[in-house]
């Protein structure tokens, strides 16, 4: 009798614990689309998470393509980096009230896609509606496309994101040196294609691709259009793209895709010593202009690129890359290119000025404090006369209120100057499929919090 028992209690327990067991790798329901505000200070939320089971990817798109194109807020200055196992990014942009999303979305068998998690950020049509007014399910109207919901047209938003398969991607902006453009224009892929809103790009490579190769083979095909007009109307964008075994940084330089490799094998640096890091110039161009140490050269960089912007924070970074080995040392680094930096003199980042510059006659000329301008020998000299003559940066730099300030200013509903800063940083865990996410330069609360990928792993079919 008592044998019976003891072999029915290790029957019990053995099924209890296989129970348990199998219980953690049940793909189990995904959450109701419903929005989860989770992290506010007093009565100003900054951070929401949200989950979405489904979503229009094509009208989402042709929504983007149509409308948003022309107004885009999608991205500011920005800087990121890759090394081992970890991808880290500041997304810079000017001082707002709305919140930034993390947003989930679930795997989709008969639509081949993957599930992620991602971050939505700098959009007040979306943001400010969702986080303030709890609006999910609200009626969206663009020029011909009706879309039954913002959740239709969320995750499009995405400006960072990992998914399943260990695959991140996060998209800056790139300063090109045409001007003004009225009007996006097809940049490459087939032109007889469908358009690709640049915007939406990072959620198709999410939702597509389980490598870099894959996100090289797919987006050469695609019809990519950029932001030509609005706030960003002399910019365009570039992604960087990471899995187990390499990075690349995807560009849309003389209307064709153009790419980078930094695979593993050569410690995550191109063949010519760039690391991968990506702020505001084309990596193509600077990968051109860099030593076997990856040190960029201004003076011949500069004739080819001139208002490449960013090379200060990507020299930032390249100092002490190598040592980051892990989630605290990977945030250690990133963090050293908080944007609020920018006005604080002795950081002298040179190149976040070009824009200001002009060429006329042949003859760079450079803004002084009194606001007129004065000529210099050439665009390098131009930006460093920015600092050195003690004007026009240095005004910058004392008018500048402190983050602290801006962000008091904001919670007792004053709107903030227009500075800019770091609305959020972020450090991807690839090799666990992780995310480590922090609002605003850790004004409220220096933490990382931590999200992982959620919903149905089901292999999309090829």
């Amino acid at each position: 009798m008592k044998f019976i028992i003891t072999t029915l209690c290790i029957l019990i327990v053995t099924f209890v614990l296989f129970s348990y067991e199998k219980e953690q790798f049940v793909n189990k329901p995904f959450p109701e689309d419903k929005l989860y505000v989770i992290k506010q200070f007093e009565s100003q939320p900054f951070l929401g998470e949200t989950y979405v089971n489904d979503y229009d990817y094509v009208k989402g798109n042709k929504f983007l393509v149509e409308q948003y194109s022309h107004k885009s807020e999608n991205s500011g200055a920005c800087s990121s980096f890759r090394i081992g196992d970890f991808a880290a990014r500041n997304l810079d942009w000017f001082i707002r009230d709305y919140a930034m999303l993390v947003v989930h979305t679930a795997a989709n068998a008969e639509k081949n896609r993957y599930a992620s998690v991602a971050i939505v950020s700098s959009n007040p049509y979306v943001n400010r509606a969702m986080i303030k007014g709890g609006i999910v399910n609200d009626h969206v109207e663009g020029e011909g496309v009706v879309l039954d919901g913002w959740r239709n047209i969320l995750p499009l938003f995405t400006t960072d994101g990992i998914n399943e398969k260990g695959l991140c991607v996060n998209t800056n902006i790139v300063v090109h040196e045409e001007g003004v453009r009225e009007n996006y224009v097809p940049c490459t892929g087939d032109k007889s294609a469908e358009k690709t809103s640049f915007v939406s790009l990072p959620r198709y490579i999410l939702d597509n691709c389980a490598s870099c190769d894959e996100a090289i083979q797919k987006c050469s095909q695609l019809n990519v259009t950029q932001a030509f007009s609005g706030p960003l109307a002399t910019e365009d964008s570039h992604f960087m793209v990471s899995d187990n075994q390499k990075t690349v940084i995807l560009e849309w330089y003389n209307n064709k895709m153009v790419y980078l490799e930094f695979p593993r094998t050569n410690n995550f640096r191109t063949v010519n010593g760039m690391p991968s890091i990506m702020t505001n110039f084309y990596n193509y161009i600077g990968n051109k202009h860099v030593d076997a140490t990856g040190k960029i050269n201004l003076g011949t960089m500069l004739p080819e690129h001139p208002y490449a912007m960013g090379v200060e924070r990507y020299e930032t970074l390249r100092d002490g890359l190598d040592n980051v080995c892990s989630i605290e040392s990977a945030e250690n680094q990133i963090e050293k290119v908080f944007y609020s930096h920018y006005y604080d003199m002795s950081y002298k980042w040179y190149t976040e000025n070009g824009m200001s510059c002009g060429l006329h006659g042949g003859v760079w000329y450079y803004p002084t404090a009194s606001g007129s301008f004065a000529p210099a020998s050439s665009i390098n000299e131009a930006v460093h006369k920015i600092y050195e003559s003690g004007g026009y940066q240095e005004s910058l730099c004392t008018e500048y209120v402190n983050l602290d300030e801006q962000m008091r200013r904001l919670d007792k509903g004053i709107e903030a100057d227009n500075w800019w800063y770091t609305e959020f940083t972020d450090v991807f865990d690839i090799k666990n499929k992780t995310l480590y996410v922090m609002p605003q330069e850790g004004w409220y609360k220096h933490e990382y919090i931590k999200f992982t990928v959620d919903g149905d792993s089901k292999q999309p079919s090829n």
